[in-house]
């Protein structure tokens, strides 16, 4: 009888196939991820806005060149000074674009790690256990 005892003692402190139960809300593992949640909240209200900022510069940079390229049919090809400004502001537009293409891809870097520190994250405090009304408190 007594070993009976001490495996349903051993089932409910190690429930599925001699795993530990998962850290409770009021462990320390819940309050180190909970602090992590909020600390990672700056960091994705930054990237969001980044990336908001980087569309709308991309949106100028576009309307900029369909508005150049507009204009390109109204240069005197025959007169050296105006084709070598539009060339210039081409070539402007073009370092503008170039500018753009680094920042977007910096920002997708940034992105990249923000979303592998979330993902390990969720490994670590996805199996934690909270109320609603615990989760609610935190935050």
């Amino acid at each position: 009888m007594k070993y009976m005892l001490f495996a349903a003692a051993l089932a409910a402190a190690f429930p599925a196939h001699g795993q530990p139960m998962p850290p409770q809300p009021d462990t320390p593992a819940y309050q180190a991820c909970m602090a992590e949640e909020g600390a990672l909240r700056p960091q994705r209200q930054a990237l969001a806005h980044g990336f908001r900022e980087h569309e709308a510069a991309l949106q100028r940079a576009a309307a900029a060149l369909a508005a150049h390229e507009a204009q390109q049919s109204r240069v005197d090809r025959g007169d050296a000074a105006a084709v070598a400004a539009f060339n210039a502001r081409q070539d402007a537009l073009n370092a503008q674009a170039a500018s753009l293409n680094a920042a977007g891809a910096r920002l997708e870097r940034e992105l990249d790690a923000f979303n592998a520190r979330v993902a390990a994250g969720n490994v670590r405090c996805g199996n934690i256990l909270a109320p609603y009304k615990q989760r609610r408190k935190d935050k």
